[in-house]
């Protein structure tokens, strides 16, 4: 095995890189929870230790600092042995770093900017043309920490990032009025207010909940990679209309199509009969979802009150097809429009779709 360090070294010159140029993407708020993150992944702090605010603000400015220099700064080429691999070669890089217990990845996330991490591999699983990495330990990653993602053929899966996720949800204060929250947590045993009181005492419990919403969010990354029906439409919509609401829209519906497909969240869940997980979907929807997929929360309602997990079923495969439907319409819509009129484009879109739904 060739010395770790280097390579090592590389990667996570390449993840400042890439939280430089993630930071702007954030509201001021998501910034600095995420700077909290961070500051705790790096001292190999648990998601529930809170530091002191002087070290963290130090840190901080030192970031920043460090970060104002690498805005304009190129990515660098990563060297495994005798091998060099182009940071974004994810798929060829693993194949070397599997053999050695390591798995990178290296992608888009949030407003398309480039992400790269590395870390412990736990588990390997294929389906079909997927590979699924499961990731323990991590040695190198940037600002953003999406606990799931999906880079082509390659579907990650992060459990250190699920689990600052998951503590910095349930550590919101708006979450102990969250009812659908109590039904998935009264599932597991797990009391609010104490696991945020003595944290150390419920860890049974809480990776139960880890493993599970992990799994969950594993589901939802392949029901992205096989749905078939914005694969032309969503890269069309995000290059003519970046950071506006009808790049939001179309986002939203690209991931409750994912979500309500037979190969993504939904199906999984109501197949398996995992309530608990179907409540945390529901709890943490999207802001964009209780108008995409009305039919979910009434047929929960059904489940919890009669185990009637059949009208569940009925309405995922009702809200799949209506969402296809507007795949079909909107990719028509697209093939029709005079592709260097935009404003009528965007105001076709947003009448005929953003305005039924109040945006």
């Amino acid at each position: 095995m060739p010395d770790l360090q280097p390579f090592l070294a590389q990667v996570r010159g390449n993840c400042d890189i890439a939280s430089a140029g993630q930071a702007g993407h954030f509201s001021l708020c998501g910034l600095l929870l995420r700077l909290r993150q961070l500051y705790k992944w790096e001292h190999r702090l648990k998601p529930w230790r809170e530091p002191e605010s002087g070290p963290v603000l130090a840190w901080i400015e030192a970031k920043e600092q460090g970060w104002n220099l690498l805005e304009e700064a190129d990515w660098q080429p990563l060297s495994w042995g005798d091998q060099t691999f182009e940071p974004f070669g994810a798929e060829r890089l693993n194949r070397v770093l599997r053999a050695q217990g390591l798995a990178y990845g290296a992608g888009l996330s949030r407003g398309l900017a480039p992400t790269c991490f590395l870390g412990e591999l736990l588990e390997v699983r294929r389906e079909g043309s997927l590979t699924i990495l499961l990731l323990g330990r991590e040695l190198a990653r940037d600002l953003d920490a999406t606990p799931a993602l999906r880079q082509g053929n390659l579907i990650y899966a992060r459990r250190e990032a699920m689990a600052f996720y998951l503590w910095d949800r349930l550590s919101d204060p708006v979450q102990h009025k969250n009812a659908y929250l109590r039904i998935a947590l009264d599932a597991y045993h797990l009391p609010l207010a104490g696991l945020l009181r003595q944290p150390e005492e419920f860890q049974g419990e809480f990776a139960a909940l880890l493993a599970a919403e992990l799994e969950a969010a594993i589901r939802h990354e392949v029901g992205e990679a096989l749905e078939p029906s914005l694969q032309d439409v969503l890269p069309t919509l995000l290059a003519r209309f970046p950071q506006t609401r009808v790049e939001l829209w179309a986002r939203a519906l690209k991931d409750a199509l994912a979500d309500t497909n037979d190969w993504g969240r939904l199906a999984f869940l109501i197949q398996e009969r995992r309530l608990p997980s179907l409540a945390v979907f529901l709890a943490w929807r999207p802001g964009l979802y209780p108008r995409l997929l009305p039919e979910l929360e009434p047929a929960f309602q059904q489940v919890v009150a009669a185990g009637d997990w059949e009208s569940l079923e009925q309405a995922r495969r009702a809200a799949l097809a209506r969402l296809r439907q507007t795949a079909a319409e909107l990719a028509d819509l697209l093939a029709d429009a005079d592709g260097s009129d935009l404003p009528s484009l965007r105001a076709a879109i947003e009448r005929q779709y953003l305005a039924p739904l109040g945006l």
